[in-house]
């Protein structure tokens, strides 16, 4: 099956990436962190914690949402110019 029949039905996904142990063992330590400091924290100070956890996640979406775009128009580009190559 062709790549493009492949997107169209659903079969390519990026959750099927698998995650690297460098990216396990820094969820890890940040989730270790994130345990301890949050019993030293009065309400307003977890608030604006969550609050910023929250905001850091959204802005880590987007980024690499821009970064997909960004990998997919280049990987365009390089068919493009590589299927004029060879007509």
């Amino acid at each position: 099956m062709k790549i493009l029949d492949e997107l169209f039905y659903g079969n390519i996904s990026g959750a099927d990436l698998k995650t690297s142990e460098k990216h396990k063992k820094a969820c890890k330590k940040e989730l270790e962190i994130y345990h301890k400091l949050k019993p030293m924290l009065n309400k307003e100070q977890d608030k604006l914690l969550e609050e910023l956890l929250n905001l850091n996640s959204d802005s880590g979406a987007i980024c690499e949402k821009d970064f997909f775009i960004y990998g997919f128009k280049v990987g365009l580009r390089i068919g493009i110019e590589s299927n004029k190559l060879n007509n």
